[in-house]
């Protein structure tokens, strides 16, 4: 099966941090799954990567474009869509007035030489969601796996959020030709679940995956 026109379509995303946040102090809990588009390019041109028949592909590929929710691309960065916000039994939620909001993603270029416009790490600010300032900084990133229909890459950074500690977490990013996955975790939480897994977490997720899909159907026609 061949990626889409536009490649890589639905982008799915997870956070875990670290247990036993308050409000006022201390590491940040919960966890969000976010979805949204994007492409794969050659990170130093920014010039996205497609086979023989001009249809994107992760072979070659360097780098990530994501794209606006509307499919349009503002360069630099891209837009995602919280869908939904979970916690673990007993664990407090402090992503829970994340969900049904935007936030943006950072372009970047994950192996071989980066640009202004795909940098490389360290990346300052890589996600933010204007509630309380949230960020993400990536601070490594490595391929773990790659061929023309699967991407795989992990790495670490750090969470800042107004009101709460600065927490160490992880970054794994899986993309294939039907979708693809985003998760960051803490160093001390449990390990994160499959892509598969992430990609069924909770109705609101499944909603948003649907509703781009159908978005990019109509604009097909």
């Amino acid at each position: 099966m061949r990626l889409g026109r536009r490649g890589i379509a639905i982008l799915t995303g997870v956070v875990v941090t670290l247990a036993a946040a308050t409000a006022d102090a201390g590491p940040i809990s919960g966890s969000f799954s976010m979805t949204g588009d994007f492409l794969p390019v050659f990170g130093d041109t920014g010039t996205a990567t497609v086979d023989v028949n001009g249809v994107p592909t992760f072979e070659g590929a360097t780098g990530i474009n994501f794209l606006n929710l509307d499919g349009t691309d503002s360069g630099g960065t891209g837009e995602f869509f919280v869908v939904n916000t979970f916690a673990k039994p007993g664990q407090t939620n402090d992503f829970a007035g994340l969900r049904w909001t935007t936030g943006t993603i950072r372009d970047f270029t994950f192996a071989g030489t980066g640009s202004a416009t795909y940098p490389t790490v360290p990346i300052i600010g890589f996600e933010a969601l204007a509630l309380g300032g949230l960020t993400f900084d990536l601070e490594s990133i490595y391929v773990k796996y790659q061929d023309a229909n699967t991407l795989t890459l992990s790495g670490t950074g750090f969470f800042n959020w107004t009101g709460f500690d600065k927490t160490a977490g992880s970054f794994e990013f899986t993309g294939t030709n039907s979708g693809g996955s985003i998760a960051f975790v803490a160093s001390d939480a449990a390990p994160v679940p499959e892509p598969a897994s992430l990609f069924l977490m909770g109705s609101g997720a499944v909603m948003g995956l649907g509703r781009l899909r159908r978005r990019r159907q109509a604009q097909a026609a």
